[in-house]
């Protein structure tokens, strides 16, 4: 089967991780794939798919609306005759759409973020309705594709949820034994510091902790301090609070880090206090390393993290509830939190791994093309 890959670049985001990691699963099984971009210069993944002899193709974006980037890509899929398109992405998906009218290709738009809370704008309300161009639409979480089937109903005969894949041989369990005293647990945060990440909230809880216990846990909260206002103000809010409570030798802010495996193989459970998310990269890595997750029950959360089993869900909005949840996590025995781990590990083993992710890619790919 041939297939042409579209994304806007192959810089280092995620959604271009995802789509790079499928496109060399199903490259290894025999299938013909090919890239296209519309931002040639940003090439962090372009190695991993020159060794594998994947071609990619460009049409470097010479205005807002991009009409030479439709029409490169149109000329390509028309020339190249691909039976499966793939695009990642809102610019790309649209530009798929219409380059794609009239060709014979089936084409799969995959949408990789969550709606706003409330009434959509009119300009994002437009651009879905050109999913109506797709002959299907992939979504990487339950919440998204539940919300979607509510604003569209006419999508739900050709919408699918896929979570993303995870490479479970790097975000596995450290081979070092890291045992500590129940007590001195360490708590990883990873996230944007920024309003809907909730690190506010999670200093809030904090205090609850040290208030009634008479000590604060260690958390390490990894992250980019976002320039714009609301990125500034949430993290001299929080810093604030961390001062104004007296727990600024319990925090630690890491900054943005490229070592999450190494992080989370000397932390001991991933906290995850955010009020909104997609399928959050980061606690499919902490499940694949066999990390415990206490998180807030939002969006998928609930499918992702089994309450009491591989971690604990709290109400994100109550700092009373995560405090509560936190010393649910400190009062876990050795083999109780032992126990905790392996069902992390098992639930990615059984549920996000690459080869389980570019199964359900495949099937799909099937289906369409008929």
């Amino acid at each position: 089967m041939k297939c042409l890959f579209v994304i806007d670049c192959l810089g280092s985001g995620g959604a271009q991780r995802q789509m790079v990691n499928l496109a060399t699963g199903l490259k290894l099984r025999g299938y013909d794939i090919d890239f296209f971009v519309y931002y040639p210069d940003k090439n962090h993944f372009k190695d991993q798919l020159t060794q594998l002899l994947i071609p990619i193709y460009s049409t470097a974006k010479k205005d807002k609306l991009g009409v030479n980037v439709i029409a490169g890509l149109r000329k390509l899929v028309i020339s190249q005759k691909y039976d499966v398109v793939l695009s990642f992405l809102d610019t790309p998906n649209f530009y798929s759409e219409v380059a794609s009218l009239g060709v014979s290709s089936k084409l799969i738009v995959s949408e990789r973020r969550m709606y706003p809370p409330g009434r959509l704008s009119n300009s994002l309300y437009l651009l879905q309705q050109s999913h109506r161009l797709a002959d299907h639409i992939t979504v990487n979480s339950h919440h998204q594709r539940e919300r979607m089937l509510r604003e569209f109903p006419w999508m739900d005969r050709k919408i699918t949820t896929i979570y993303n894949g995870l490479d479970l041989s790097v975000f596995a369990p450290s081979t070092e034994a890291h045992v500590v005293d129940p007590a001195n647990r360490r708590l990883l945060a990873i996230g944007s510091i920024s309003r809907h990440k909730n690190a506010c909230n999670l200093v809030r809880a904090m205090n609850v902790f040290k208030e009634t216990y008479g000590w604060a846990p260690h958390i390490s909260w990894v992250g980019t301090r976002l320039i714009s206002g609301e990125g500034v103000a949430t993290y001299d809010e929080a810093s604030r609070l961390l001062q104004d409570y007296g727990l600024t030798q319990s925090w630690e802010w890491l900054g943005e880090r490229h070592d999450v495996p190494a992080l989370l193989a000397t932390h001991d459970a991933l906290i995850h206090p955010s009020f909104e998310e997609g399928l959050p990269n980061v606690v499919c890595e902490a499940l694949g390393c066999g990390k415990p997750v206490l998180i807030g029950d939002v969006c998928d959360h609930s499918k992702l993290v089994q309450d009491g089993v591989s971690g604990f869900l709290f109400d994100p909005g109550s700092p009373n509830d995560i405090s509560a949840i936190v010393a649910a996590f400190y009062d876990l025995n050795r083999d109780q939190y032992a126990s905790m781990c392996r069902a992390a590990r098992q639930y990615a083993l059984n549920n996000l791994s690459l080869d389980f992710f570019v199964d359900n890619y495949e099937k799909l790919f099937l289906a369409v093309s008929g």
